[in-house]
């Protein structure tokens, strides 16, 4: 675990978001990637990197590469291979897209808003999943409520959706600056809060129900927050985009015929991603709704998160630079 300490107070440098270590851990998660790539031509191949722990994505997209769905609509286009990439986090995953190893990326708003506000060029192709929850957890033994958080210690991985939730929940219960936040990867999640390292752990979805159900009491969750809930988005980068103008279209056909089966066929849906994912279907069933899957490219509720998304970091001064939310979307496209 981490120890640096991220104070809302310090943050308008940036320094909640160390760029340097990133990247030294981002690339060297994508080498092996970029040999596997350097391998293919460029115009065969489609690399996609996502957020673990899963073996595989989940969602829609998953369910696509499952079924072949995306590999067929996607050979009309010339590509004869889908390479996955999986980051533990939403930082590494931007660094490797900077870097220009991945055509498509596939993670939390929060980084995704971080990256584009700070230049990446990379375009808005949808959303995986709306609506994401965040489960503030403490030790079995632990605190009772939000405002004894003051002065202890929270653990969540910094700079995903999750650290948003955390810093807005502490920021609308008066303890902006009194809480030490770390840096902690959910899989060090449960054995924390086992051996009371932390007050609180700030879990993803799925992770979540999980812990919960494992007797972990729920401190807050960010469904009591409407405003802080997460959204997975999907960004395509600017050199795909560019080269195939036509790719938004067929990626989005894809989208829509895995969709079709996923709701024709729910049980078979929730026995995929649970297996993807490596959380049982219970947990599954807690954390995700078939309704957290947009039929739309940009849906309404989507886009109104990224907004609160964005708003939150330039208030804290988290990011520096504002953009327009409507321009981070691919012209033409729905």
């Amino acid at each position: 675990m981490s120890e640096h300490e991220i104070r809302l107070s310090e943050a308008g440098s940036c320094a909640a978001f160390n760029r340097r270590q990133w990247l030294l851990g981002a690339l060297a998660a994508s080498i092996p990637m970029l040999g596997e790539a350097q391998s293919q031509s460029a115009a065969q191949t489609l690399r996609i990197g996502y957020i673990g722990p899963g073996k595989k994505p989940a969602y829609a997209t998953g369910w696509a590469l499952q079924q072949g769905i995306l590999q067929r609509e996607l050979s009309t286009l010339g590509f004869s291979q889908v390479v996955t990439r999986v980051f533990p986090n939403g930082p590494d995953l931007n660094e490797a897209f900077i870097a220009d190893h991945l055509d498509i990326g596939i993670y939390g708003d929060t980084p995704a808003v971080v990256a584009h506000a700070q230049g990446f060029q990379g375009k808005l192709l949808g959303f995986d999943c709306v609506g994401m929850n965040t489960w503030l957890l403490t030790p079995k033994a632990g605190i009772k409520t939000v405002e004894e958080l003051k002065g202890k210690v929270v653990g969540v991985a910094l700079g995903s959706y999750m650290h948003r939730f955390v810093l807005g929940l502490l920021r609308q219960h008066g303890l902006s600056g009194r809480v030490k936040v770390v840096h902690m990867l959910p899989r060090d999640g449960a054995p924390a809060l086992e051996r009371g390292d932390v007050a609180a752990f700030a879990a993803p979805i799925n992770m979540g129900p999980l812990l919960a159900q494992q007797g972990f009491p729920v401190l807050a969750e960010a469904a009591q927050y409407p405003t802080l809930l997460g959204t997975s988005v999907i960004v395509i980068s600017p050199k795909l985009l560019a080269r195939l103008p036509q790719f938004p279209a067929t990626w989005g056909r894809a989208r829509s015929i895995a969709l079709g089966e996923i709701r024709s066929d729910s049980a078979a849906y929730l026995a995929f991603h649970a297996e993807a994912s490596g959380f049982p279907v219970p947990a599954v069933k807690a954390s995700v709704a078939l309704s957290n899957l947009p039929a739309q490219a940009y849906p309404e509720q989507g886009l109104h998160l990224i907004s609160e998304a964005k708003r939150f970091l330039l208030n804290e001064k988290l990011v520096r630079n504002d953009f327009s939310v409507e321009s981070w979307k691919i012209s033409g496209f729905s």
